[in-house]
Formats: C-alpha cells, sequence, structure tokens
C-alpha cells in the first residue's frame, strides 16, 4: 500500500491531479520519462482516493459520449512524489509512478466547476471532458491545474478498449499520438507557443533538439543545422500548415496526423526559399529543370542577378563562371538539383560544390568529410588517402554517373543510381561493359526469345542484376577498404561505425533468375522464384 501522506500537499490539495500546465518542474507525461515497472496495476499501489469522470456543459449533451463511457472501466492515475528542495523554493513534483484505477463513477454531467463543490478535494481524482478548448470554462479547468480531456480521446478509449489516459497537459484528441516533433526557422514567438500548444493538444510530443527520436520536422525555413540533420537522417520534414490542418480534423476519430497521404501534402519541397540560375544547358535542358524548379517549390532566375541563392552550373561544359559570384552564393553541379528532386529535401550544397577545372574535384569532396569519431584527424587523412588510391586504381567511378533528362523525358526514380552494365546499354554507348562488382552470364548473349513473358521475365533480371551491382561496387569501393583488417594502423572505423553507416545491405543473389533466362522456355515461372524467396 502507498504511503498516502506522500499524495496530499500541505494544502491538502490533491498530488495525484495533473499540476504541469503552469509548473514546468514536473515530468512530461510520456511513458519514456518514466523508469521501468512504473506503470503499476491498481493492485499493487492504490490510494484513497475516487475516480469520476466530469462532463461539463455541451460534452454532457452526446449521448455517443455516455455510452462511450459506460464501456471505459479503468483510467490512469500519476502518483505524486515531492522533491526536498532548500528553504523558500518550491516544492518540487515528480511523477513516482503511473497506475491503473478503477472509475468508481462513469460520469458526472455539470455546467461548471464551481457546481461541483469539491473539485480541489483530496478524495477525488478527476477528469473533465470538455468539447471546447478555448472557453473561459476551459481556461479556468487549467489555471486549476484539473486534468482536461476532449470527447475525441474518449471515443478513442472506448474505441480501443483502452483505459482513459493521464496527460500532463489538456488532451483533446489522439492524432498526434507517440509523435514527436521538432521546430526549426520559427522567429515569431506567439506563432510558436500556438503550434506547440496544438500539438501538446493533439497527444504529441515537442523537443528541442533534433535526434533520432523526433518524427517530424516543423521548418519555416530550409536553412540551419536542424534542417541539416533532418536531410541526414530522413526525418519527414512538413510545413507548420500540417499541424493547423490536423487540428480542423480534431474530431475525427480515426485520422492520424502522420498518415503519409495527409503529411505529404504539407511536406517542404526541395527547393523551398531557393532562387536558381542556371548556366551551361541546352535552351531545352534550361527549360525543362526550370519548371521542375517552380514544381519542387523554388523560383528561377537569370545568371548574374543578387537575388539567386543557387548558381547551377553543367560542369563539363562551364569550365570558370563569367563573373566573380557574391559570397552568400551557392555554385553547384547538376548533381545537387537532381539529388535533391530525388531525395525530396534540398540536398546539402558542401559535397556539389562546383571548382575550377584545375582543382580535383574529389580531393575536395573528400575533404569536406567529417567524423565525429576518436582521432577524426587521422581518419578523415587515412579516407582521402584510400579513395584517391582507389580512383587510381580503378575503372569504376566512387560516383555513378548520372544522365539529364531532356524535355522531353522526366528524372526516373533510378535514374540517380543508374550503372546498367547490360549489353544494351553498353552497346548504345559504344562502350565495352566494365564491371569490377562480380561476373555475370550477361557476357553470355541469351537466346532470342520475343514473347511478351521473356520481355518481361528479361527487364526484371536486368534491373534486380543492376541493382546488385550497385550494392557490390558500394561494398568492394567502400566498405571494405574502410573495415580491413591488415592495413597500417588497423580499420579506418569501428565496426559500430560501418554498421551505422552502411546499415544492413541484403545479399541478394539472382542466380537463379540468370538460370531462368539462360535456360527459359515458356512454362518458367518466375513466381516459383520469388515464392521461394
Amino acid at each position: 500500500m502507498a504511503d498516502n501522506s506522500m499524495l496530499v500537499s500541505e494544502t491538502g490539495r490533491s498530488l495525484l491531479s495533473d499540476s504541469s500546465v503552469l509548473d514546468s518542474k514536473i515530468v512530461e507525461s510520456s511513458k519514456e520519462n518514466l523508469s521501468p515497472g512504473s506503470v503499476l496495476d491498481v493492485e499493487e499501489e492504490m490510494p484513497q482516493i475516487e475516480t469520476r469522470v466530469v462532463l461539463v456543459q455541451e460534452a454532457g449533451k452526446r449521448e455517443e459520449l455516455l455510452k462511450a463511457l459506460e464501456t471505459i472501466k479503468i483510467m490512469e492515475v500519476p502518483v505524486i512524489k515531492l522533491k526536498e528542495t532548500s528553504p523558500g523554493k518550491a516544492e518540487e513534483k515528480l511523477i513516482k509512478s503511473i497506475i491503473h484505477m478503477e472509475i468508481k463513477v462513469p460520469y458526472i454531467k455539470t455546467d461548471t466547476i464551481e457546481e461541483l463543490g469539491d473539485s480541489d478535494s483530496p478524495e477525488f481524482e478527476s477528469v473533465f471532458v470538455v468539447s471546447e478548448f478555448q472557453d473561459s470554462i476551459f481556461n479556468n479547468l487549467c489555471k486549476a491545474d484539473c486534468r482536461v480531456i476532449g470527447p475525441p480521446v474518449v471515443l478513442h478509449c472506448a474505441q480501443k478498449g483502452e483505459p482513459l489516459p493521464f496527460s500532463c497537459r489538456p488532451l483533446y484528441c489522439a492524432s498526434m499520438l507517440n509523435l514527436v516533433l521538432c521546430f526549426t526557422g520559427f522567429r515569431k514567438k506567439d506563432e510558436l507557443v500556438k503550434l506547440v500548444t496544438l500539438v501538446h493538444h493533439m497527444g504529441g510530443i515537442i523537443r528541442r533538439d533534433l535526434s533520432s527520436k523526433v518524427t517530424h520536422l516543423v521548418a519555416n525555413s530550409t536553412r540551419g543545422d536542424k534542417f541539416r540533420v533532418a536531410v541526414s537522417l530522413g526525418t519527414p520534414i512538413v510545413k507548420a500548415e500540417w499541424i493547423y490542418k490536423a487540428w480542423e480534423k480534431r474530431n475525427e476519430i480515426d485520422f492520424c496526423a502522420a498518415d503519409d497521404d495527409f503529411r505529404n501534402q504539407f511536406k517542404v519541397p526541395p527547393f523551398q526559399d531557393c532562387m536558381l540560375s542556371f548556366l551551361g544547358f541546352s535552351d531545352d535542358e534550361k527549360a525543362n529543370m526550370e519548371e521542375m524548379t517552380e514544381m519542387q517549390g523554388g523560383h528561377c532566375l537569370p545568371v548574374g542577378d543578387e537575388r539567386c541563392t543557387h548558381l547551377v552550373v553543367e560542369e563539363n561544359t562551364v569550365k570558370d563562371l563569367p563573373f566573380e559570384p557574391l559570397k552568400n552564393l551557392y555554385v553547384v553541379k547538376q548533381e545537387w538539383f537532381w539529388g535533391s528532386i530525388q531525395m525530396d529535401a534540398r540536398a546539402g550544397e558542401s559535397m556539389y560544390l562546383f571548382e575550377k577545372s584545375e582543382s580535383p574535384g574529389l580531393k575536395k569532396s573528400v575533404s569536406l568529410l567529417s567524423l565525429n569519431t576518436p582521432n577524426s584527424n587521422r581518419k578523415r587523412r587515412r579516407l582521402k588517402e584510400t579513395l584517391a588510391q582507389l580512383t587510381r586504381e580503378t575503372d569504376v567511378s566512387p560516383f555513378p554517373p548520372r544522365k539529364r533528362p531532356s524535355a522531353e523525358h522526366s528524372l526516373s526514380i533510378g535514374s540517380l543510381l543508374d550503372i546498367s552494365n547490360t549489353p544494351e546499354s553498353s552497346t548504345t554507348n559504344g562502350e565495352t561493359p566494365k564491371s569490377s562488382a562480380r561476373p555475370s552470364k550477361n557476357a553470355t548473349p541469351l537466346a532470342l526469345k520475343q514473347s511478351a513473358r521473356w520481355q518481361v521475365a528479361k527487364e526484371l533480371y536486368q534491373t534486380e542484376s543492376n541493382y546488385v551491382d550497385i550494392l557490390t561496387t558500394i561494398i568492394q569501393l567502400f566498405q571494405v577498404p574502410l573495415e580491413k583488417e591488415g592495413q597500417l594502423g588497423g580499420p579506418i572505423l569501428a565496426q559500430e561505425e560501418i554498421k551505422t553507416i552502411f546499415g544492413s545491405i541484403p545479399d541478394i543473389l539472382d542466380e537463379d533468375l540468370e538460370d531462368l533466362m539462360v535456360n527459359w522456355t515458356e512454362s518458367k515461372s518466375i513466381g516459383d522464384i520469388i515464392l521461394k524467396y
């Protein structure tokens, strides 16, 4: 049995009720702040209080709420511990645990808080259900540190068979439940406070710093460290409008703000806040790229315009710039442009900076790598030397060739990773196929089969073969040298870092597809191979 003296303050106020609305010292309501095993069953720790749900004004007139509350038997109740502080300072309140307690009174209807008369009594743990989160009654409940929820929370819990949740703040709906948001680029405090409040009302969590735990970055600008980190982590980046539109759907019980179809309407386009100019491209290419810039949220300006933020250069035709660029102008290769579109986010400019012909591109690119590990200077130097040596000793470029789409051909998803070694692609360019990845049966011409089934099977095989070649190139050209044991000084990177960079590259084998294509008959089935794996 809990020590009930811990649960009542000197003023007689129930410390089981939520008091974090105005007290920032109390621990946030998310379960991540609680120690393992701190969510307890009612039998383990039972304070001597009575639980009840209070329907305020309009909420008490909704029949669906009354029926829902009759099915909900349990609510979450926080057990608060008073932390001793130095004399003269206010007591700090910490959540010791969250327990499940049976709801003694399914619901009580009231028009005002004053009607209850005992809303501040330590004998009761009350949850107030309010339909509007902006009127005077709601504000009074917040000032009184009462637990407040909206009707959608009640309906959600009844639908899912879950207990009424505890939240340190007023909780209207669960449309952002389990979402962790971070903000960047907002300069107006009033706007930021409003957005944060709405997120809390929908069950979301706010973090000041961007980390891997953050599920969404709400950006008002594409500049800044948070934006760059979010792009590198693959964190969805959205506009503030996403929050406002989600709040408009707050009464839809099954609505989730993280739904891809809904969220994608408010994603930050790659070229938001960007003014682009293009140098060295043909008229058709320039027209196509300008059209795509507008589609991706950017704007186009003539070359030399001082308002321009990015000058995209065709490095194969432009050897030097016709003017001295301003300090705030990014002069980038076209790879930055297509890479940003493919990633669906503005790529970092540092790896795509245009350089004069006498400057070695790879040297610059490698020098910009940053490894946040011990002895980082030594690792950067060794990585730079290794990559430089590899580029001299191998025919395969460390960066896959990228094709420029013409005005008649839009960019396909796989075009930036197209290093096809198929006979068709190689002979079209008048070159002999080269591959350091692995021997392939492609070197032997396949039997000429022109049926529709054969054409589909051949396309699937070539696609899978190219994909395997790409993965093999990544492993041989980058991963193997970085983790090689026998080199002077040992591996450049530790296994933990290798795993972080390369992940688990799948070991995909297309040998069965090769056998099927070489020994093709109309009775062969690709479906059998797919089912096998």
